[in-house]
C-alpha cells in the first residue's frame, strides 16, 4: 500500500507536462496548506508567555542573534553578553575559564566575557539557513496574491543565491520596513519559545 507521500508524488507524476494543472497544485499547497499554517503561528505570541522580567529583553536578544552572534543570558540578573559564532566554537570550554578569556584576547581581540563566570546561563543561536530561509517563505506567502513583488519573491526564492536576490527586491521595494518588522517579531517569538523551554528545565 502506497503511502502518502507516494500517493502526492503519484498525482505530481500523472501531471507532470500539463502545466496549468502544476500551477493548480501550488497554488492550493501555497493558499490551503501553507498560508493557514503561517496564519496559526503568526497568531501565536510566545512572548505574551514569558514572565514580565524577561519580556524587555528579548527584543535585544533577537537583533543580537540576527547579527550572527551568539547571545548568553544570564537568568538571575537578566543580564547578556554576546560573542560571535564563529569565535565561540574555535574555543574549548572544558579549559580554565581564565585561559579562555586570554585565548580569545590575545587571538581575536574579544575582552568581554562575563557567561564563563556566571552560575547558569541560557544561550541564544543565530538561526541556521534553513530557519532563515523559513522567515522570508513566509513573508513571502502572507503578501497578496495580486501584489506584483509576491510573484517576484517567490521566483527568487526557487533560484540560486535566494538569499541574496530576496534582499535586492526587498531593498528596493516599499516592504522593506514590513520585512525587518516581520523579521524581528519572528526572531523574538524564536527567543521567547526557547527561553521558556530553558526556564522550565531550570525549575
Amino acid at each position: 500500500m502506497n503511502t502518502l507521500l507516494d500517493q502526492i508524488r503519484d498525482i505530481v507524476k500523472s501531471v507532470k507536462d500539463d502545466k496549468e494543472k502544476l500551477q493548480q497544485i501550488v497554488n492550493y499547497l501555497e493558499s490551503e496548506i501553507i498560508e493557514e499554517e503561517e496564519k496559526l503561528e503568526e497568531s501565536n505570541n510566545a512572548v505574551d508567555e514569558l514572565p514580565d522580567k524577561y519580556k524587555p529583553i528579548v527584543n535585544e536578544i533577537a537583533q543580537y542573534i540576527d547579527m550572527g552572534m551568539l547571545c548568553f543570558l544570564n537568568p538571575e540578573t537578566n543580564e547578556l553578553n554576546f560573542i560571535p559564532q564563529e569565535i565561540y566554537y574555535e574555543v574549548n570550554y572544558d579549559d580554565d575559564p581564565e585561559k579562555v578569556k586570554q585565548e580569545l584576547n590575545d587571538t581575536h581581540g574579544w575582552e568581554v566575557i562575563k557567561f564563563l563566570d556566571w552560575k547558569s546561563s541560557i544561550g541564544f543561536e543565530p538561526l541556521s539557513s534553513s530557519e532563515s530561509f523559513r522567515i522570508m517563505e513566509r513573508f513571502t506567502h502572507l503578501l497578496p496574491d495580486d501584489k506584483p513583488i509576491r510573484s517576484r519573491l517567490l521566483k527568487a526564492l526557487r533560484n540560486r543565491k535566494p538569499f541574496a536576490n530576496f534582499g535586492h527586491i526587498i531593498d528596493d521595494s516599499d516592504l522593506r520596513e514590513d520585512w525587518f518588522e516581520f523579521k524581528q517579531h519572528w526572531l523574538e517569538n524564536v527567543v521567547a519559545r526557547e527561553l521558556l523551554l530553558e526556564l522550565e528545565n531550570l525549575k
